[in-house]
């Protein structure tokens, strides 16, 4: 059994953590993880953050075990009381880390062996673990246009979300990653460089089409990020970036009279707000990446100020 634990947050925003084999530990030592293990009642992954404040200590524990990985993300208002003992124990044994120290992400395997305890198990279906992030359906094949800075797709390409809703970019699609607020290019890597890829090429298009609302837009986003294989971290950091930078519609119905007929057109009223400067993008890495905060909580969360009406 490993045990991986990251405290983030509080007055200091420092990064502490551990990373603790059990099998290595002393007999006494061992028996006594092994025991506050067992009785922290996590069994699957789960999120569990109050939202309460800014400095709030927030902790994120992986739990190896058995080919399996269960998860707790949580802070000092969320924390279950079961693992307040686990948690206590590991914040002793924390150190400071980088930003380079990651977390295992949840994992499915076979059943365990009989007689063989775990500590929670994968997901229930038995899909690997970003399949609960939806997925996508073909690759990403297109050509580059003369000006250098757009695509244009070659074979279609899409993803599907969590719900099932099936988001297209069809062949002929131009993309350029400027759905995506250029203050955070550098911080992404580009938006059509490595995991973001796909799901830069989806979001381009969404808010391109602009045929649903511009909420559920970077809301997939986030979530075909994860799909794509982005951490927590930079997924969060970047869905903050396009809902509260990002492109913005409203559709509002213009009604005319063709051929003395009352005619329904929809109206697309462009809302997007003001790129943020280089100075801003950095100061919202900088809060994500000593913040743990819940994906639900983005929308309202106001780290830059901005009019979200």
């Amino acid at each position: 059994m490993r045990i991986t634990f990251l405290q983030s947050g509080g007055f200091t925003g420092a990064l502490r953590g551990c990373r603790l084999d059990v099998a290595g530990l002393p007999g006494p030592e061992r028996g006594r993880l092994e025991r506050l293990v067992a009785g922290c009642g996590v069994e699957d992954f789960g999120e569990r953050l109050s939202g309460g404040g800014r400095d709030r200590r927030q902790y994120d524990l992986a739990i190896e075990q058995a080919g399996r990985v269960v998860r707790l993300a949580c802070d000092e208002g969320s924390l279950p009381e079961a693992a307040r003992p686990l948690i206590d124990y590991l914040v002793s044994r924390a150190t400071p880390q980088g930003l380079d120290f990651t977390l295992p992400e949840p994992t499915a395997t076979e059943p365990a062996a009989p007689g063989q305890q775990l500590v929670g198990a994968g997901p229930a279906n038995g899909q690997r673990p970003r399949d609960r992030w939806g997925r996508f359906e073909g690759g990403i094949v297109a050509r580059w246009e003369e000006d250098g800075r757009q695509m244009t797709l070659v074979e279609p390409f899409a993803y599907l979300d969590p719900r099932e809703v099936r988001w297209e970019a069809p062949a002929g699609s131009l993309v350029n990653g400027a759905s995506i607020p250029r203050a955070f290019w550098s911080f992404m890597g580009g938006p059509f460089a490595g995991e973001f890829r796909d799901a830069s090429v989806v979001h381009d298009v969404a808010c391109e089409e602009r045929d649903r609302p511009w909420r559920a837009v970077h809301r997939m986003f986030y979530e075909a990020c994860r799909c794509g294989g982005v951490g927590s971290f930079k997924a969060k950091t970047m869905y903050y970036a396009v809902f509260h930078f990002g492109p913005r519609w409203h559709v509002e119905e213009r009604t005319t009279i063709v051929a003395g007929q009352p005619h329904v057109e929809p109206v697309i009223r462009d809302e997007t707000p003001p790129p943020p400067t280089d100075e801003e993008a950095a100061t919202i890495v900088r809060y994500f990446e000593t913040h743990r905060v819940a994906a639900e909580d983005i929308p309202t969360l106001a780290i830059i100020e901005t009019d979200d009406s």
